[in-house]
């Protein structure tokens, strides 16, 4: 089976990677946002976990990694609740990791395990970090950074499609870690990453959608409306349809303030909500006459970018809501 991809263009499934794609709990990330509850006030922000996860399976493809660890790669978002990372915000688990404690659990619980017990993988899905490509600890580059980070941008018209492929153009695997040739390209990563952090990640609109979904999804849980397993295996649009449904008033006026027409800005001095979230930053690895470094080791401006992030993500965003 055929398909298309907005970073890789035109590509193949073999069967067991279609088979894996058509089970119910792959399909239902096609209906899970990427960017959590950010859609209902972003139009355009539509990016979801199947294209993310599809995304991860071919990059790693793209650069040679095994069969198994393309597997490891279409898998590793299945357990992504409704809204995503708005799930973490509720059960307050500041590592943003609640999926990971679900991974294991969801794939036993659906079809996809027989699937992967029929075709005979060599695959241990109990620790990801295994798989290299797929994994690496902040802030190295892994499948899964580059792709969210590449497809968020792409599809929000912040990068265009040759920037795209000047990026794979420089990309190499060494060692079994990415790697860029050219300190340009790293830079241009590090650039691209300050714009995305305050575009898309740090967006006020996309916090403030976070914060107000956590309260209504808290609200709802208190008052015996949904459970915390409905999110595990529910998607945004039913969720909604769910909430929209109920008669409370107070569920509903609160509902009625994710919109397109909300607007908020940051101010430390005048906020109504704080928050904050798991640090973000990338610091790429790039080749040079004596190795392979992190780009901020030979470059002041990458690394005052990422201390500056830091502190960003440190201090959290100050809110202040001017319309609902």
């Amino acid at each position: 089976m055929n398909g298309k991809d907005i970073l890789h263009g035109e590509y193949e499934w073999n069967n067991s990677m279609q088979d894996l794609i058509a089970t119910r709990a792959m399909q239902r990330l096609q209906h899970v946002h990427q960017a959590g509850a950010a859609y209902l006030i972003h139009g355009n922000w539509t990016v979801t976990r199947l294209e993310h996860s599809i995304g991860v399976m071919l990059l790693i493809k793209r650069f040679g990694g095994s069969v198994e660890e393309q597997v490891a790669g279409l898998l590793h978002d299945i357990s992504h609740t409704s809204f995503s990372h708005v799930i973490d915000y509720l059960v307050d688990d500041k590592k943003e990791s609640y999926h990971d404690q679900i991974f294991l659990d969801t794939i036993q619980n659906s079809e996809v395990a027989n699937i992967l017990t029929a075709a005979n993988y060599n695959l241990s899905l109990g620790d990801l970090s295994q798989y290299k490509l797929l994994e690496q600890l902040a802030p190295n580059l892994c499948a899964d950074r580059i792709d969210y980070f590449l497809r968020d941008m792409r599809t929000y018209g912040y990068i265009s499609e040759e920037e795209v492929t000047d990026f794979f153009d420089d990309l190499s695997v060494v060692d079994g870690q990415f790697v860029l040739q050219s300190e340009d390209i790293a830079m241009w990563y590090i650039r691209k990453y300050q714009e995305y952090v305050a575009v898309v990640l740090l967006d006020p609109r996309n916090i403030y959608s976070a914060w107000k979904m956590t309260m209504i999804l808290r609200y709802a849980i208190e008052a015996n409306y949904i459970t915390l397993q409905f999110l595990e295996t529910s998607t945004d649009e039913a969720v909604m349809e769910k909430l929209r449904g109920i008669l409370d008033k107070k569920l509903q006026d609160e509902l009625a303030t994710l919109h397109r027409g909300v607007k908020v800005v940051l101010d430390e001095r005048n906020f109504d909500f704080h928050m904050r979230g798991k640090t973000r930053v990338v610091d790429p690895l790039v080749q040079t006459m004596t190795g392979v470094v992190p780009i901020s080791t030979i470059n002041e401006e990458a690394k005052s970018t990422i201390k500056t992030l830091k502190e960003k993500y440190q201090n959290g965003s100050f809110i202040r809501v001017i319309h609902v």
